[in-house]
């Protein structure tokens, strides 16, 4: 929104300035922090006589092949507060109702909840959906077979995530109390702080989520068919956070895409995105490895021992080392191809190199036919060469840390050729390993652990020969070279502990909730707090006051957003919001205008039918006003706002000049469109791509202010398109000229003030309102938005569905207090009201902008009134005893009919005996003809109790109309 139009901060500039303030006082340190993982870090074993014992897993977190250690997140101290863990057990066999209160006592033990799955069948679903679905579209590779499966699995696999997921947070909001930081690990509960949300309403905990995973890109991340929920689960958290800038760049796109959301804004090296009247604070940082801790356990027997045995076993060999899952994504297939072409490529090192590989392949992790291509590769090159030269071995499980740090520190190349990897700490361990030794790393470019260590060989894992030459350079590297670069990622590990790592993340929850706390959960300036807006609620301030002005949007307000399928199309406003908003105008006492950036003949096409609503076209550069008993279709000029158009004798020249600029924008940007109103012209880019579009439009914004500097013009940008405009123009003016109007005209000073919308404009008639109730002392003001936004407004509703909603039931309410009054009442009513009789008029030219257009009147019948064609209400008011004079006029032509008929018979009787038939057949002529003339004007009559209401009616008939 131009600043020029709004005159307050930013949300992104008040949060920083407030950044300061929003600091939590409590450090990282002393913070009460839940982690939460699919898994606990213990080992569960069942013993005799229903007994269990647990101890700690080591170091494992997550559920990937090298988690990290939830040692080496904090340094438990005497300052410290514990960490609770709350996850599932990783356990084969199954667990009681009636044995989990002791499974619970002993991981209570460790400071561990466990979660308890109510569905053995939900698990397995789930692990196969995690494996089979979710895992290759976070890495972004996905292989028709492997999806052909996943859509078998669907229909359950959708409903055991919910499930599950719900499960693990029904657990968390057991374990929470009050000042405690959730922290949530990887996507397998990325649908927890959904469930969170929901059951933690009340006093929603500062919540964290950290992928641990690649993000996919957008074209990728199009395959789940349950994408939507996803991100909106996951923009429930305060912070989420990724290892790498390119996965939250995805992320945000998907964002982007899918969600509309509008760009995110940096602060303090963070994005921060607004979803849902919240900030969302969304971080790239990575962690590498405690190496004091690694220093000591390579020191402990049982590293040692396993490292002599390794040198036993495989005496004068240079051992290139790896560890991956055994599924297409970690390149296990295309490092073994490259290790046999640097073997064809120097024939000299067969002898002296060999490669020891681990496979991991779990219940969670990698598949059986990966593993059978695998063994057939090794097997064919080690019966190609003189002896072996790979040593293959599989693990059902992920190797412990002791045994990783054996193998790094008897290999001389640690090789890792994945193809999208997230988190990864074994190349981290490798180069701790080897402190005090030359060994040297080859990483894929793909591997986030690339973007950290600068002195490891960096290859493309699809291009087997470059992968081979680095195999070769690794081999032949000067000892000199080796340790510089084993010098400088040692530099790298130590800068980016755990520790460190788990101490910022912590920190950054803690200031996105401090910053949603101070917005009161919804980032909204005003002190007050958001509340829903109950139509109870509302009716109680409705009937406490006695002069009202409602102001309300028209598109995603009254009418529902069809902007995602259809482009730029003006739906129908409902016909339940229509008879809500005429019966607001049946009180004389209630001013109803729409207000709508929309032209003059789409609103009164949509809104005409409703009498007395005044409208407000184009930001309130066109004003209708119409008053109780009057429609909006009325056939009169539209008022000009102000001197606005003060550029007016150039208005062709800046209209030109912008168009001809936003025409090469729309040109060269596919999706987009040129829209031309009266007073502005827009670059809309809905349809675009998002990111695409965006950048147009940003360069579009500077081409425009560059060009058009001279002119009284405002160049606004909106959620998804550029506006030029004159100066001066907006919803927050044109409402404020409105209500000084109303309290100056009005004999009963304005008590009740009411403005409804969704859009970043709406924003301007709250400011306006609230303005004008601060300087006039109006008791009563309503500002309510729609959707969870940034807003100024004191109240709102969730979306278009629940105005409907509201409007319905303030209709009914409105409609059973009616008919409580008498029959004198009503007819009181009748007689302030509906006492005109309405001469019908059409016209058939436009409205004209400067003055009252001509119209062409004819008479119209009752059939036409009550098809509800475009009727036109003249100022002119009839007596109330004209319905009396009708009646009498309709017996009178009655009368004077059956007289004629008559006489005509008595005279003419002879003829008719002699040509009857000529006769017959001109009375017959006669008499339908007037016949139809006297219908006509009984219809007309009948019409006009359409409109008035006859005074006889009884108080039955009348409730029957409403």
């Amino acid at each position: 929104m131009d600043p020029r139009e709004v005159h307050r901060p930013s949300m992104v500039a008040g949060m920083r300035g407030s950044r300061a303030v929003l600091q939590p006082s409590t450090p990282p340190s002393q913070i009460p922090l839940i982690i939460c993982a699919y898994y606990l870090p213990l080992t569960v074993t069942k013993e005799g006589h229903g007994k269990f014992r647990a101890e700690p897993a080591g170091d494992r977190l997550l559920a990937s092949t090298h988690a990290f250690s939830h040692e080496d997140l904090f340094r438990v101290g005497s300052t410290r507060r514990k960490i609770k863990f709350v996850g599932t057990l990783d356990v084969t066999f199954e667990i009681a109702p009636h044995e989990e209160a002791e499974v619970t006592k002993v991981c209570a033990e460790f400071f561990c909840t466990p979660v308890f799955i109510t569905s053995d069948a939900d698990r397995t679903v789930f692990d196969a959906f995690c494996k089979r679905s979710l895992w290759p579209v976070f890495h972004g590779i996905v292989h028709p077979d492997g999806m052909a499966a996943a859509f078998e699995q669907a229909p359950a696999a959708w409903p055991a995530m919910l499930n599950i997921n719900r499960d693990i947070a029904t657990t968390l909001a057991r374990a929470h109390e009050p000042g405690d930081h959730i922290w949530l690990q990887d996507y397998q509960v990325a649908f927890v702080p959904m469930y969170l949300h929901r059951l933690l309403r009340l006093t929603p905990p500062p919540v964290g989520l950290f992928f641990h995973v690649p993000f996919p890109p957008l074209s990728v991340f199009r395959i789940l068919s349950h994408r939507a929920e996803l991100l909106k689960s996951m923009l429930q958290a305060n912070l989420i956070g990724f290892h790498l800038y390119e996965h939250a760049k995805h992320f945000l796109s998907a964002c982007k895409s899918i969600l509309g959301i509008s760009s995110p804004a940096m602060v303090q090296g963070q994005f921060g995105i607004e979803y849902g009247g919240r900030r969302i604070a969304i971080t790239c940082s990575q962690l590498t490895v405690d190496g004091a801790r690694l220093e000591k356990q390579l020191a402990t027997a049982a590293v040692t021992d396993e490292v002599i045995a390794y040198r036993q076993a495989y005496p004068r060999k240079l051992l290139f080392a790896g560890v991956d899952v055994l599924d297409p994504f970690h390149g296990l297939l295309g490092k073994l191809a490259a290790f046999e072409l640097f073997l064809d490529h120097h024939p000299a090192q067969q002898p002296r190199v060999m490669l020891f590989q681990f496979g991991v392949l779990t219940r969670f992790l990698g598949t059986t036919e990966y593993l059978e291509k695998v063994r057939t590769v090794v097997e064919r090159l080690n019966s190609k060469y003189s002896e072996p030269v790979v040593v293959f071995q599989v693990t059902g499980r992920n190797l412990t840390c002791a045994e990783r740090l054996a193998l790094w520190r008897v290999a001389e190349v640690y090789v890792s050729t994945v193809l999208q990897e997230g988190l990864n700490i074994g190349a981290y361990e490798y180069i701790v390993a080897h402190k005090n030794a030359t060994g040297i790393a080859i990483l894929s470019e793909r591997a986030a652990s690339s973007r950290l260590l600068h002195g490891a060989l960096v290859v493309n894992p699809w291009d087997l020969p470059s992968v081979a030459k680095a195999m070769a350079t690794a081999v032949l590297m000067p000892a000199k070279e080796r340790e510089f670069r084993r010098d400088c990622d040692l530099v790298t590990i130590g800068s980016h502990s755990p520790v460190r790592w788990a101490y910022c993340v912590v920190q950054d929850i803690a200031k996105a909730a401090a910053i949603v706390k101070a917005g009161t959960h919804f980032l909204s300036e005003s002190p007050t707090v958001l509340q829903l807006l109950q139509t109870d609620k509302f009716l109680d301030l409705y009937r406490k006051s006695s002069r009202r002005v409602f102001f309300f949007d028209y598109y995603r307000t009254l009418a529902p957003d069809v902007s995602s399928d259809f482009g730029i199309v003006w739906p129908d406003v409902p016909v339940s919001v229509l008879s809500s908003l005429e019966q607001l105008c049946r009180d004389k006492r209630n001013s109803v205008f729409v207000v709508s950036g929309c032209n003059c003949e789409l609103l009164s096409d949509k809104f005409g039918s409703v009498p007395g609503l005044g409208l407000v076209a184009e930001h309130g550069y066109f004003l209708r006003w119409a008053y109780l008993g009057h429609s909006a279709r009325i056939d009169k000029p539209w008022e000009l706002y102000g001197d606005v158009f003060r550029v007016n004798a150039a208005c062709g020249k800046w209209r030109e000049k912008a168009q001809s600029i936003m025409q090469i924008y729309v040109d060269r940007t596919n999706g987009s469109a040129l829209e031309m109103r009266r007073s502005s012209i827009l670059f809309r880019y809905a349809k675009s791509d998002p990111e695409y579009g965006l950048l147009q439009a940003l360069d579009l914004r500077e081409q425009l202010e560059l060009q058009l500097a001279n002119w009284p013009l405002n160049i606004i940008q909106g959620k998804d398109y550029i506006e030029v405009r004159p100066d001066g123009l907006g919803k927050g003016k044109i409402v404020a000229q409105i209500l000084n109007k109303l309290q100056k005209d009005s004999e009963t000073p304005l008590d009740f003030v009411m403005a409804m919308g969704d859009d970043v404009a709406d924003e301007l008639m709250f400011d306006a309102v609230d303005s004008f109730a601060k300087t006039t002392h109006v008791p009563t003001v309503v500002t309510c938005t729609v959707g969870h936004k940034a807003t100024q407004a004191t109240y709102f509703l969730e979306d278009q569905m629940q105005v409907v909603t509201l409007l319905n039931g303030i209709r009914l309410a409105l409609t059973k207090s009616n008919r409580n009054y008498s029959v004198s009442d009503m007819q009181t009513m009748l007689g302030r009201h509906m006492h005109h009789i309405p001469q019908i008029s059409f016209t058939s030219t436009p409205p004209s902008l400067v003055g009252e257009a001509a119209g062409v009147s004819r008479k119209n019948s009752a059939k036409t009134l009550r098809s509800g064609l475009t009727p036109v209400l003249e100022e002119d008011h009839g007596s109330t005893d004209d319905v009396a004079n009708a009646t009498r006029r309709r017996w009178k032509r009655y009368v004077f009919l059956c007289t004629v008929v008559g006489w005509g018979l008595y005279r003419y009787r002879g003829s008719l005996l002699r040509h009857w038939r000529k006769w017959s057949v001109l009375a017959v002529v006669l008499a339908i003809v007037a016949g139809k003339a006297t219908s006509d004007d009984i219809d007309e009559d009948e019409a006009k109790t359409v409109w008035e209401g006859p005074r006889r009616r009884s108080t039955a008939s009348f409730k029957e109309e409403d």
